[in-house]
Formats: structure tokens, C-alpha cells, sequence
């Protein structure tokens, strides 16, 4: 079983006024499971094995993890050594200003598994550092009393029941392929308001699923009613059940930079649709779409190189 271990002594972090914060004891945590370093190492990077015992929500491609619906936190990966540490930058949107980037670090022993010592196995030894915000650090502490009895669960091959309330993610997006969006596109087509509309967005939108396919990434919410394509780590666009292309123009900012009215404004003469970029969305009826130059449109985007990367 997990344990805590003996607390580093205090440390001083310095905020952009020099003014000296008191850092936290950092949370710390040890487990043995008998696995191998490369089975661990693959748990603790790996998308879809985080998403069994870390957060329900992981998005390494735009290194998004989401322990609560509607908190993302992001995680970067800093430095990785295979099948002996990964360290980890985590920070939330919506924290307090005063505090700032933590670090996961995780370090992986082996305790004999190569010299055929079963019993032995692995021990994980887990340090979350950088607290300086005590009611915070205090909803970590919580969350890892629970995820680490699910990791090594999962590292004694084992699966572990999640430890957060499903029912709330329902309505959360997951990473998806064209068999989920396809599904998304039949719910689409039996709305019984505007089905020929409905219909005929449904046969637009699986073209350009199609021809955009492995270009970047799909997401799908649990309940099939909104989906998004994800390239560069940013989202390109959007498609909701009710008919609706979604446009999210200032999150193209980061790739199109400077460049990005330019292509706001080709967008609306090929599609022939009002658009406002100084909105945070812009939705339009996704049976007005032209696909091929929708799909034109789009691989010009992801190739895009400028002030934006």
C-alpha cells in the first residue's frame, strides 16, 4: 500500500516583485508493485493509462488534464529519462495568482524484477513540489490519496474502479476515431427539428472527417452531442448535434499569429458566411458548408508557418 514519506524541509520561492513566498511541504507518496520500470514508465506517460487512475479528462497532445468538469489544469512534460523518471509541470488556469507551476516527479526503482527477484518488483516514489497556496496544495493532497492506490492498482495489473463520479463526465469530451464520429453524425440525422437540414450537414461533415482523418486528433463528448478536431495542439473547429459548425477563432491565434484575420477573412468569401472573431465562437449551419474548401482550408491552417508557431 502507499505510503507518505518523510517531508523535504521548507524552501523560498520568489514572485516577479521579489517578495519571498514560503513554499509548502511537498506532497509525497511511495508504492511497490511487482511489474517492470517499462510498464510503469508506459502508465505514467501514456494517454490513455493516465486517464484509469490520474483524471478522467487527459489531452496530452494539448497537454490539458481536467480533474473536476469545466478545471483544466495544464500538465507539461519537462523531462522524461525512459523507465526511471518523468517530471512533470502542472498549473491551473483558474488558480490564484500567487501561486504558480508545481512539479510532478515520479522516479521509478528497480527493486530486482531483471534479476528474477518476484517480490521485489518496482517502487514508484512520487513528489508533487512547488505549493505555496495551502488550500490548494490541501485539494492535491486529496486527489492523490486517491489516485495513488488506483496507479498501483493498475501497475499490479489490475483495474482499478475510477475514483472520480462518472456521471458528471458524461458530458465530457474523450478522445475519439471516425467510428465515434460517426455515431455523432447518425444522432444528428434522427433530430426530427430541420432533418433534411440535419441530413445533409451530416453528409458535409463526413466528408471532411474523412479527408482531415490522422491529421490531428478527434474528441468526442461521452454523450455524443458536440465534437472537435484538435491539430498543433490547438482546436481548428468544432460540430455540435443540432446541425452547427463551431469556429473558435482565438484559439488559431497560437498557430496563425498575425495571419489569423487573413484566414478568418478567406473563410468568410469561400463560405460565404458572416463571421466575428472577436467572439470566443462562432457558429454557423454546417449544411452551407463547402467541404472541399473547408478541408483546403483546414490543411492550410495546420501547415501554417509564421509568427504564430
Amino acid at each position: 500500500m502507499y505510503e507518505n514519506l518523510v517531508p523535504l524541509a521548507d524552501r523560498f520561492l520568489f514572485d516577479g516583485d521579489m517578495n519571498r513566498r514560503e513554499e509548502l511541504d511537498p506532497l509525497e507518496f511511495s508504492l511497490q508493485a511487482v511489474t517492470t520500470p517499462a510498464r510503469a514508465f508506459r502508465t505514467l506517460t501514456s494517454q490513455t493509462e493516465l486517464r484509469k487512475w490520474w483524471a478522467p479528462r487527459v489531452i496530452m497532445s494539448r497537454n490539458i488534464v481536467s480533474h473536476k468538469p469545466g478545471d483544466e489544469v495544464e500538465m507539461i512534460l519537462l523531462t522524461q529519462d525512459k523507465n526511471e523518471l518523468i517530471r512533470y509541470g502542472l498549473k491551473g488556469r483558474s488558480w490564484p495568482s500567487q501561486q504558480g507551476e508545481t512539479i510532478i516527479t515520479f522516479e521509478i526503482e528497480d527493486r530486482g524484477v531483471r534479476r528474477g527477484s518476484a517480490g521485489e518488483g518496482i517502487r514508484v516514489n512520487i513528489y508533487h513540489e512547488g505549493w505555496t497556496d495551502p488550500a490548494l496544495r490541501a485539494e492535491y493532497e486529496a486527489i492523490w490519496k486517491l489516485a495513488a492506490p488506483a496507479l498501483e492498482m493498475l501497475l499490479r495489473d489490475e483495474e482499478p474502479e475510477p475514483w472520480w463520479d462518472n456521471d458528471t463526465w458524461k458530458g465530457e469530451y474523450r478522445p475519439a476515431v471516425l467510428a465515434d464520429l460517426k455515431e455523432f453524425l447518425r444522432r444528428m440525422e434522427e433530430e426530427t427539428r430541420a432533418k433534411k437540414e440535419k441530413q445533409k450537414a451530416s453528409k458535409i461533415l463526413w466528408k471532411v472527417f474523412q479527408e482531415l482523418d490522422g491529421k490531428g486528433e478527434w474528441y468526442c463528448k461521452e454523450n455524443y452531442t458536440e465534437m472537435e478536431f484538435v491539430a498543433r495542439g490547438q482546436k481548428i473547429f468544432g460540430a455540435q448535434k443540432a446541425g452547427q459548425l463551431v469556429m473558435s477563432w482565438r484559439e488559431l491565434d497560437p498557430i496563425l499569429g498575425r495571419n489569423l484575420q487573413d484566414f478568418a477573412d478567406r473563410f468568410s468569401i469561400e463560405q460565404d458566411m458572416d463571421i466575428r472573431v472577436g467572439q470566443n465562437y462562432d457558429r454557423m449551419p454546417a449544411s452551407r458548408l463547402n467541404p472541399d474548401l473547408f478541408i483546403r482550408w483546414c490543411n492550410d491552417v495546420i501547415s501554417h508557418r509564421g509568427d504564430g508557431t
